[in-house]
């Protein structure tokens, strides 16, 4: 049986909802639980609700009952009626060209890898977008094989460009913009992660399914000129 979560209400009109302060599949799912049930009780009243590692922030137009709240959670857990919603399963391609992997020998040296088996690793996996954040659209994916852990730079780099495909820690990460950034860079996508042209602006959403693979320079180029 899960828990309420901790409560916190930090303005009129916004409640904080807080699980254990865990970065995990178990936790994640948890949250993800949870965030179905707000949306399915709260209705009309909730203008929107923002899920991270363990937390929910939900904004409210007027104040909710928390005894209630707490009544239906555990008697809907009983009832097996909390719905986890349906996760989209993405297929990301990367190219791991040199040109792109700019600290695939960094990563080689720390973790003693070759680059085939560090590549091989990364695409081994079906990561979890457990937060959505830091730029417009910059999904933190986890988790990473232990074997691959890295710890971010020590000095961020001044420039990453748009698409690249990062680590960092236990986590992976692609860049939607150019921007500042301290992960270590082991490929990049020919896709845009975001275009406020496209009637979906963000490719990724909160507990998408995200599994990588492999492409060549040239089919890299070639993507890229589709602008996908």
């Amino acid at each position: 049986m899960i828990e309420f979560p901790h409560t916190m209400w930090i303005s009129r009109h916004t409640i904080r909802f807080a699980f254990n302060e865990v970065i995990s599949q178990e936790n994640f799912r948890i949250v993800q639980k949870f965030n179905s049930f707000l949306k399915k009780m709260l209705r009309s009243n909730l203008i929107e609700s923002v899920a991270s590692y363990h937390t929910i922030t939900a904004y409210v137009k007027d104040k909710i009952d928390l005894i209630f709240l707490q009544e239906q959670w555990l008697f809907m857990q009983i009832t097996s009626q909390v719905d986890e919603g349906t996760n989209r399963q993405l297929q990301i391609p990367v190219c791991y060209d040199e040109e792109f992997a700019l600290d695939m020998y960094r990563v080689m040296d720390y973790t003693g890898l070759s680059f085939e088996d560090i590549k091989k690793m990364h695409m081994s996996k079906s990561y979890s977008v457990y937060l959505i954040g830091f730029l417009p659209g910059f999904p933190y994916l986890g988790e990473l094989d232990s074997k691959l852990f890295v710890p971010r730079l020590k000095k961020p780099r001044n420039f990453v460009s748009a698409s690249s495909v990062g680590i960092g820690g236990l986590q992976t990460g692609i860049y939607p913009l150019d921007s500042p950034g301290g992960w270590n860079i082991i490929g990049k996508t020919p896709f845009n992660l975001f275009d406020i042209h496209r009637k979906d602006i963000f490719i990724f959403s909160l507990g998408d399914q995200v599994q990588f693979y492999e492409i060549t320079k040239l089919e890299f180029l070639e993507i890229k000129s589709k602008g996908v």
